[in-house]
């Protein structure tokens, strides 16, 4: 089992209601990854689990030598498919590729703040694996996301923003440059911490997490606590109240990703209504549904769609780490 737990297919179809199912068995990836911003000299690798014979997982890796992957518009046709739902030209509504990305702030308490230790090296980088169009689903139709994953431990002792997995929403009007519409749902490994988080709009919130060396905060049931802005004004990082609430199960503290393979199960329904929700479990153990206003509001005349990414989205780090991905299931439910 490996950390790039992304498309389960046994079909492909430009249809909302075809499964997705992909274990990597393979040892290659099929042409429902786009792999544009995959760096050329760290391309995916695939081992073998000695515990399990004949199957394989996927391998991302991220050094210091990898920069802020872009796809060039060359690229991005090859994420395009006959009918992939491509926006039409002159359109007043932008691609979530359009708009320049913001690792915002971090909730991780008890680690100091991330600084740029060389000052030739990219601000962010970026290795991330992601399907194509036609596997874009409307945000509002609830869907489950399943992936199956490890990855190195880090050792390092900073709030490193980092997400190893991101749900965005697209088509979104133009909110002028230099705001980036952070993704919805994010998984992320914040200073080698799991932990997630939700958008209310440009309201942050932190909904679960491992346990960090000294969080201080309980997790309660009703309105989320630990919520900041996103939006890049002088407010960006402040804290800001949201129409999220939160239901925990017994013990939703997330297991680390570092000891062995970890499932983490998303049931998903993305909107601005009091029954939208997003449901987690890891490894069969409920931890948290949150309801209410999620994610953006759609342009009028507009159907907002998912689009899912996995892989490494981080600070610049000096370290290699490696996701690895051993199953991605996706499915309407």
């Amino acid at each position: 089992m490996s950390v790039l737990s992304c498309v389960l297919a046994t079909t492909v179809s430009i249809s909302y209601a075809t499964d997705l199912s992909e274990d990597f068995r393979a040892g290659k990836l099929d042409e429902r990854w786009c792999t544009c911003q995959i760096a050329q000299n760290r391309p995916v690798t695939f081992d073998s689990d000695p515990q399990e014979v004949g199957d394989k997982h996927a391998q991302i890796t991220v050094d210091p030598s990898i920069t802020d992957n872009k796809c060039e518009e060359s690229e991005e046709i090859e994420c395009d498919v006959p009918n992939g739902g491509k926006i039409p030209n002159g359109s007043a509504f932008k691609r979530d590729d359009e708009f320049p990305d913001d690792l915002g702030p971090s909730f991780i308490q008890g680690l100091s703040d991330h600084t740029i230790l060389k000052s030739d090296t990219s601000v962010v980088q970026r290795q991330e694996l992601r399907l194509t169009n036609d596997l874009e689903h409307d945000s509002a139709a609830t869907h489950e996301y399943a992936i199956t994953f490890r990855t190195t431990k880090h050792e390092f002792s900073t709030r490193t923003r980092w997400i190893t997995a991101q749900w965005k929403q697209e088509p979104l009007p133009s909110y002028g440059d230099g705001w980036s519409p952070s993704p919805f749902l994010a998984q992320r490994y914040d200073g080698g911490i799991l932990n997630l988080t939700v958008q209310d709009e440009n309201c942050r919130c932190l909904i679960a997490s491992a346990k960090a060396p000294s969080q201080t905060f309980k997790w309660e049931e009703g309105a989320l606590s630990q919520c900041k802005v996103t939006y890049p004004t002088k407010d960006e990082g402040e804290a800001c109240t949201s129409a999220l609430v939160a239901n925990y199960g017994s013990n939703p503290w997330l297991d680390p990703p570092t000891s062995g393979w970890t499932e983490m199960r998303y049931l998903i329904k993305a909107g601005r209504d009091d029954r939208d929700f997003i449901e987690v479990h890891q490894d069969g153990r409920f931890i948290v549904r949150i309801s209410g206003k999620i994610g953006y509001v759609p342009a009028p005349g507009t159907t907002i769609k998912t689009k899912f990414k996995m892989g490494h989205y981080r600070n610049y780090t000096p370290s290699t780490d490696v996701l690895e991905v051993d199953s991605v299931r996706v499915s309407p439910k």
